[in-house]
């Protein structure tokens, strides 16, 4: 019963540890309003739900990138995905906002298990282009959640109220617990017993972090990843406040960007497989990426911004994301094999960081009738990933 690494099915099972995270944001959102209402809470206090969530899922990774490097994919795996479950039937009968928010750090912790691991076993299992074609098609699987847990969120609650959501999100974590503990095989073929010792581990960290190469691709992906979370934290402000289309519109405005990820992911893999070279398809990416988010601001501040001008734009950015990550990620933690944990943990943690980072900007930079703040910080992050690029990853290539 054991899940083949070459088959579809196990690239839709690493590709749905990976959209436990969107999931769990997205569900949710929904049901911020009648969350306040049923426990008495202010909106900044059911917000903390979602930044909270965040945080365990950052840390997280750091924690067990190195467990999984001295225990193995497979336990940790276990722990991350019963982590999950157990967060979620808790937020499900949670009594007060307290006891919500505490809850979802457990949870957000659970999910990063499932994201690091699913980058170590890629590497574990997989080399060169057939690597990156299976991030790519990871990618793809994982880019169907923002599209979709929207409307599953308001079904649910609709059906269920806001503790059907966290029940469904506790189904998936124990069918996901299920699948790990039936189907998955482990990946890590020689164990680092010393892994979590504080001198080795501060000496893998250390040696990963002073890595050129390795240092340049995760700031490559993190910073590409903050240009698209600009746009994710920004569109709600833009699309609806400035130029006042409809929920209904923006969610399929949303789920054309997202749609522009899988066929950027899906095109990569396809190129990955046919051996062209990741050097070729990255640089492409982040040159359009970056002319794509310059194009945004052109447009914000000569005050033609409008659904029309703005979308095509948009689409190629995050097209591009497609082509960016499984390659950069690829990039980062290729080098270390032995401490490919680690190295998957700093990924997901700069991610997740300069995400965090780049939603903030935007929401301080808002001027509430403009897309300059969207645009702008797109534009910045963008420039950030190009300079990093060909000033940290290339040189170090050629020195």
């Amino acid at each position: 019963m054991r899940i083949r690494p070459q088959s579809v099915g196990f690239t839709i099972f690493l590709g749905a540890l990976s959209a436990l995270p969107p999931l769990s944001i997205d569900m949710g959102l929904p049901a911020f309003p009648t969350i306040s209402a049923a426990l008495g809470a202010s909106s900044g206090s059911v917000g903390l739900t979602l930044s909270l969530f965040m945080l365990g899922f950052a840390v997280a990774q750091l924690v067990f990138g190195p467990l999984s490097d001295r225990y193995g994919r497979r336990p940790i795996l276990l722990i991350g995905c019963g982590l999950f479950t157990l967060a979620g039937a808790a937020c499900t009968v949670a009594p007060s906002i307290g006891t919500l928010i505490a809850w979802r750090l457990v949870q957000g912790a659970g999910a990063g298990a499932g994201m690091v691991m699913t980058l170590a076993i890629v590497r574990d299992l997989f080399e060169g282009g057939a690597a990156r074609a299976q991030l790519s098609y990871v990618n793809l699987v994982m880019s169907v959640a923002p599209m979709i847990a929207p409307t599953i969120g308001s079904n649910v609650l609709a059906i269920a109220g806001w503790r059907g959501i966290y029940g469904t999100l506790a189904v998936g974590g124990l069918l996901l617990l299920l699948c790990v503990a039936i189907g998955l095989s482990e990946s890590l073929a020689h164990r680092d017993l010393g892994a979590i010792q504080p001198p080795r581990l501060i000496k893998n960290y250390g040696r990963i972090l002073t890595n050129r190469i390795c240092l340049g691709y995760a700031l490559v992906n993190a910073l590409n990843f903050g240009c698209m979370f600009a746009y994710v934290s920004g569109s709600p402000l833009v699309m609806l406040n400035v130029l006042g289309v409809s929920t209904t519109t923006y969610g399929w405005l949303f789920a054309s960007t997202a749609l522009g990820i899988m066929a950027g992911s899906f095109l990569n893999g396809r190129l990955s497989i046919y051996g062209v070279l990741p050097s070729r398809l990255l640089i492409v990416g982040i040159v359009t990426a970056t002319a794509s988010a310059l194009a945004l601001v052109v447009i914000s501040l000569s005050g033609a911004a409008q659904v029309i001008t703005l979308m095509p734009l948009l689409v190629i950015n995050t097209f591009c994301r497609g082509i960016i990550s499984p390659n950069a990620i690829h990039g980062a933690i290729q080098p270390v094999p032995e401490s490919a944990g680690v190295a998957a943990a700093i990924v997901g943690f700069m991610q997740m960081l300069c995400g965090a980072v780049a939603s903030g900007l935007v929401a301080f930079l808002y001027d509430g009738h403009t897309a300059i703040a969207m645009s702008g910080v797109m534009a910045l992050f963008a420039i950030a990933s190009l300079i990093t690029y060909i000033g940290l990853v290339r040189s170090a290539k050629y020195t």
